[in-house]
């Protein structure tokens, strides 16, 4: 009885202890003009109904016509669907680029964002789909999502199976395409050309 006891407990420990390692990486590479000029990576850890998710990029823009290189991160945290916080940093050697974003939920329907010293307050009853989240799981019947960089929501269109489409408001685009639920590669409109994010 004393060794099933142990064997049950062992059992019990080890699987709380799995359930606080759910981790998950996924690797991308950034091409442009049929070059990789850097490399995306998405991660997530989920321990019981909280999760967080980072994206973070290295580019090298030489091949851009833009000689320098562009660092960028987000980190997401939610509690079940709901996210609390997120935080966004971009830096690029042109000022006018960098981005130094928060956003924390407050009390009520509240979030308190904080841009590049710029505050501001959002009343929304709790985000559940942010930027972040497209790179895990496949936007199936969202309308909207949010932006942790720009602190404000985009409309989402359904394009066809597994191709969902973002149109920002200066006219640019980002179309992501998903094979059985997962993210495949995102593609980028940009000024300069189409800019390539595609999955490892």
């Amino acid at each position: 009885m004393r060794i099933f006891s142990f064997v049950l407990i062992s059992f019990i420990y080890l699987g709380s202890t799995l359930v606080k390692a759910q981790q998950s990486t996924i690797h991308f590479d950034v091409i442009y003009a049929g070059k990789s000029i850097g490399t995306l990576t998405a991660s997530k850890e989920v321990e019981g109904k909280k999760n967080v998710k980072n994206l973070s990029s290295t580019t090298d823009s030489k091949a851009l016509v833009i000689s320098e290189q562009i660092e960028s991160e987000v980190r997401v945290q939610s509690d079940g669907e709901i996210m609390t916080s997120t935080t966004a940093y971009r830096h690029a050697k042109r000022e006018p680029e960098d981005i130094q974003a928060t956003t924390t939920r407050g009390t009520g329907n509240t979030y308190d964002i904080v841009k590049n010293g710029a505050k501001i307050q959002l009343t929304h009853v709790g985000i559940k789909f942010c930027v972040a989240d497209l790179y895990f799981s496949e936007p199936i019947g969202i309308s909207s999502i949010y932006s942790s960089a720009l602190g404000t929501f985009f409309p989402i269109k359904y394009v066809s199976k597994g191709v969902y489409k973002i149109v920002f408001p200066d006219g640019k685009t980002t179309t992501f395409t998903y094979v059985d639920g997962k993210l495949t590669q995102a593609i980028a409109i940009t000024s300069l050309g189409d800019i390539l994010i595609k999955r490892k």
